[in-house]
């Protein structure tokens, strides 16, 4: 079967571009860069190539031929460019366009330009993108290709409390409802058992369980929705149109919402949705996991399925560059780099938490250090410890490569004997929320810690945590928690009972403070000098290890970084 097939796009001008030149993967092209240089732009042009009303080779009308949702394959101008009357003026564009069409199987060219028409809703002349010089046209050369186009805007990203919007039974997605849970199922690695369809600012469909249904489904369980409707209204039309020569999917920020995994597994599901239904999927992503993963798979002998796309003004006008890895993207793409000493600019490296009691220890143990500069705290993402170990076992580059796990010290048991060389553990021999408890119970009314701005006193400690005392049935003037937990026979996991305690109003005072002079984590800290030194010693290993190979900084650069990092005989002086 001959398909259509976006080769490449030359932007001659438009708003940020400058004679850059995009060349399209034959499955998956994945648009990078910052803000600004002109991502959704691109998407737009490829939306404003095609249209899907007729096949000129027969005569025949395609309005029939209709999405899950009833819409059309076609986007229009005003979904997927926003045209400004002061600057985007006819002429301000001119787009060279190279395709291979399918209902000719030959090679297509033709330009796009900015021109006046008549707007069909208003009736005013307004600037308006038009196709000029098809050259498969006979007759009207200003008409677009014939091609069925889906694009997802972020309109789609609408939030959901805000919308209106009511269930509505799709027939076709009735008819197909075990295969949109599974795809669902698929990519967010759930067990979903459920689909509703919804309607109104936006229409959609999600998967859920029998626990909640539409109207509480997370923004990523919305959006996974949203491509999976895409992705079987194309199939929906393979099997109508018998003359189907494939389609174009159009995707603005495709990791929304989505988990790392949930990432990897939407590029996977595009790489098999694409063979099976001769689909292109262009997308714009910021994510590191999508980056790479498409980097990766561009790499393999012959391959032309993947492309990755950045779009770089770091040297003034931006510049479009093929094929590059994460790792360099990275070094580019940062606004900011980092200053650790005179000589090293470092990348700034991802770090990863199990909730915000380890953040909170983390942070105190690293406050007066100079590797802070080097570091993103990922406060929006909190996994248990086998959810990211299980990320590394799959060989997600996020977590193998290119970011430091910091997991509570009860890990140990899920990575002894284990090489996982972006894992370091917090010190103490107890979960963060565990460990700031025991050491403030153990500590005597007269210890200086109580004498304290807040008057955070002893006696307030142990109010605010009576309800933690009494579960447990601690009685002794010191507490050891490894015992009273084993010891323990009640119905609460030890999780909630510290979680409550932990974010309780009192004590959230002295824990989430950073080092703050009556903060807790410092006082620990003090009082724990060789755990501490020995915390800092192996990360300084594990983040040297992560920019070394994850983001290919030379040793020259990370030397400064060694000294930097060296023992402290008292942290936090």
């Amino acid at each position: 079967m001959t398909k259509t097939q976006l080769k490449k796009i030359t932007i001659e001008k438009f708003r940020a571009l400058t004679n850059v030149e995009i060349e399209f993967g034959d499955y998956i092209t994945v648009i990078c860069g910052k803000n600004g240089t002109s991502k959704s732009s691109i998407l737009g042009i490829a939306a404003q190539i095609f249209s899907f009303e007729k096949d000129y080779v027969t005569g025949a009308s395609l309005r029939d031929f209709k999405q899950i949702s009833g819409k059309g394959f076609k986007s229009q101008y005003k979904e997927h460019i926003r045209i400004s009357k002061e600057f985007d003026v006819p002429g301000s564009l001119s787009a060279s366009i190279f395709l291979h069409e399918g209902y000719t199987d030959q090679i297509a060219t033709a330009n796009l330009e900015l021109m006046t028409r008549t707007d069909d809703e208003t009736n005013k002349i307004l600037p308006r993108p038009v196709i000029r010089k098809n050259s498969t046209a006979t007759g009207n050369t200003s008409r677009n290709f014939t091609h069925p186009v889906i694009f997802l805007s972020l309109k789609r990203l609408y939030p959901i409390a805000d919308r209106d919007y009511k269930a509505i039974d799709f027939d076709y997605l009735k008819a197909h409802e075990q295969e949109f849970i599974a795809l669902t199922n698929e990519l967010l690695n759930r067990s979903s058992t459920q689909a509703t369809g919804t309607h109104g600012t936006i229409t959609s469909a999600v998967a859920h369980g029998d626990n909640y249904n539409h109207e509480s489904v997370s923004a990523g369980e919305d959006n996974a929705g949203q491509i999976i409707m895409a992705l079987l209204s194309f199939k929906k039309l393979k099997a109508e149109y018998a003359d189907y020569k494939g389609g174009l999917l159009l995707v603005d920020e495709a990791d929304a919402g989505l988990f790392p995994t949930a990432q990897v597994n939407l590029l996977k599901i595009f790489e098999r949705e694409c063979r099976k239904l001769n689909l292109q999927v262009v997308m714009t992503s910021h994510s590191p996991v999508m980056i790479e993963y498409a980097y990766e798979q561009s790499q393999h002998e012959h391959s032309k399925k993947f492309k990755t796309v950045y779009l770089s003004n770091t040297y003034g006008s931006v510049q479009v560059i093929q094929d590059w890895s994460w790792a360099k993207i990275s070094a580019d793409i940062h606004t900011r780099t980092v200053s650790v000493g005179t000589a090293a600019n470092l990348p700034s490296v991802n770090v990863y938490f199990e909730d915000k009691e380890a953040e909170n220890f983390f942070d105190a143990l690293i406050s007066r250090q100079p590797v802070k500069k080097c570091i993103t705290a990922m406060s929006e993402v909190t996994l248990g410890c086998t959810n990211y170990v299980n990320l590394i076992k799959n060989k997600v580059p996020e977590f193998t490569e290119k970011s430091v796990i910091c997991l509570d010290s009860d890990a140990c048991s899920h990575i002894e004997g284990k090489n996982y060389k972006t894992i370091v553990l917090l010190p103490g021999d107890l979960p963060p929320d565990q460990l700031i408890f025991q050491h403030l119970y153990n500590l005597p009314a007269d210890d200086g810690f109580w004498k304290n701005e807040l008057q955070f006193t002893r006696d307030v400690f142990t109010d605010a945590a009576r309800d933690t005392i009494t579960e447990l049935r601690i009685t002794s003037p010191k507490a050891d928690l490894n015992e009273r937990i084993k010891a323990y026979k009640g119905g609460l996991k030890p999780r909630e009972i510290f979680k409550k305690f932990y974010k309780g109003g009192e004590v959230q005072k002295v824990v989430n403070c950073g080092a703050k002079p009556y903060g807790a984590w410092k006082h620990w800290i003090e009082r724990n000098p060789v755990l501490v030194n020995q915390f800092l010693e192996q990360f300084k290993d594990t983040i040297y290890g992560v920019m070394k190979n994850g983001y290919a900084v030379d040793d020259a650069k990370l030397t400064t970084l060694k000294v930097n990092l060296k023992k402290v005989p008292n942290v936090l002086e």
